[in-house]
């Protein structure tokens, strides 16, 4: 009983820190109300230096969007981010016509700390998330915290 006990306890522990917050824990307590609210797709995770992860969601018309990437505390490194669409485009040559998917990158981590759209229509929107620089043997937290809030009519 008493090994039993200690298994579970070391098990719990162990996974219990092993494992990332969920992405709530990354919002910062602000000073300022702030009408955005925290969407259900958002995400965070485990990324290991020098790999990438890519991660997707669906913009809905009638709502303003802010996005914002946020490497963990006592993670290290630089968090490098891109957020882009998939847009098709087409091309007459001839009487031929051709479409091709083109990648439309919205931000960088050079462009924004957090990006902000409103969304005319429903869309896929892309992520993609790395960090360099970081300690190799050791795992970062991300999280990709996804806000919303209706957009405010203007107009007659």
């Amino acid at each position: 009983m008493k090994v039993t006990l200690t298994l579970a306890l070391l098990f719990g522990f162990v996974f219990g820190f092993a494992q990332c917050p969920p992405a709530e824990a990354f919002m910062k307590k602000k000073k300022t109300k702030d009408t955005y609210s925290l969407n259900s797709q958002s995400r965070s995770g485990s990324v290991a230096s020098d790999e990438s992860y890519e991660m997707s969601f669906i913009a809905h018309a009638g709502l303003d969007y802010r996005l914002t990437t946020v490497l963990g505390e006592g993670s290290t490194g630089t968090l490098n981010y891109e957020i882009y669409e998939l847009v098709v485009e087409k091309k007459t040559e001839g009487e031929k016509e051709t479409f091709k998917r083109t990648k439309k990158v919205l931000a960088s981590s050079g462009s924004a700390e957090a990006l902000e759209f409103t969304s005319d229509k429903s869309r896929k929107i892309f992520i993609n998330v790395s960090i360099t620089g970081g300690d190799k043997k050791k795992l970062a937290c991300v999280g990709v915290l996804i806000e919303t809030k209706r957009t405010e009519k203007t107009g007659f």
